[in-house]
């Protein structure tokens, strides 16, 4: 039976059209990195809804510190790898980050033609 409240609902101007998308990420940053200060500057980038940090920071002595973050984020009009490019590129551009390799996807892994997509 139709029912004219959950039509509204669905189709009001105040619900989102998309779902957010929840993705897991390492970003392979400089030595001197400040986790709470590089998780703020994710925080404010556009699209960026929601950033945890998913495991311990592991700083090697090799020189790179490896950080395991969550972001959830709207993603714009395109496919699934459109808009991991367009948010790993963002990142990218935070100082001290070098690489963005993207985990998962909505809990699922996720690979470009069998390899990890890595910014």
């Amino acid at each position: 039976m139709f029912d004219p409240i959950d039509a509204f609902l669905l189709e009001s101007p105040l619900r989102l059209n998309k779902e957010l998308m929840n993705v897991t990420m390492r970003l392979i940053c400089d030595p001197e990195m400040h986790v709470p200060d590089t998780l703020t500057r994710v925080r404010v980038l556009p699209t960026v809804a929601v950033v945890g940090q998913k495991n311990k920071v592991q700083r090697s002595d090799i020189g790179t510190t490896h950080l395991d973050i969550y972001v959830k984020f709207l993603p714009k009009t395109g496919g699934i790898y459109a808009n991991l490019k367009l948010l790993g590129k963002m990142i990218k551009g935070l100082p001290g980050i070098q690489i963005v390799k993207f985990l998962t996807v909505g809990g699922k892994s996720v690979t470009l033609k069998g390899k990890p997509v890595v910014l």
